[in-house]
């Protein structure tokens, strides 16, 4: 698997977070929908020659922070992040199922 260098860009006006390659083309992204106190994570999506790396997991991680720092409470209707946000045990303090 090629090693991309990835950085993440969270634009909390459009309620998603980039993930965007050396050439600045997005590589994956995370949608959110919601104002406080409450938001659902509605997509995750990474670029098929990205995946198997760790790009989507990075990005619910970062919706968990901003979500933190926010004082915000999260579900998902995104298949991959509601599964990550029930296995991942240090998102439980966010990750409100069905509020």
């Amino acid at each position: 698997m090629t090693e991309y260098k990835i950085s993440y860009i969270h634009d909390p006006v459009n309620k998603e977070i980039l993930a965007k390659n050396e050439a600045g083309e997005v590589a994956g992204e995370i949608n959110y929908a919601g104002d406080h106190p409450f938001w659902t994570i509605t997509h995750t999506g990474v670029r098929p020659e990205y995946r198997g790396g760790d790009i989507a997991r990075t990005l619910v991680r970062l919706v968990v922070e901003a979500a933190r720092d926010a004082g915000i409470h999260l579900d998902a209707t995104c298949s991959y992040a509601l599964k990550v946000l029930e296995r991942t045990q240090e998102y439980h303090d966010v990750y409100n199922p069905g509020d």
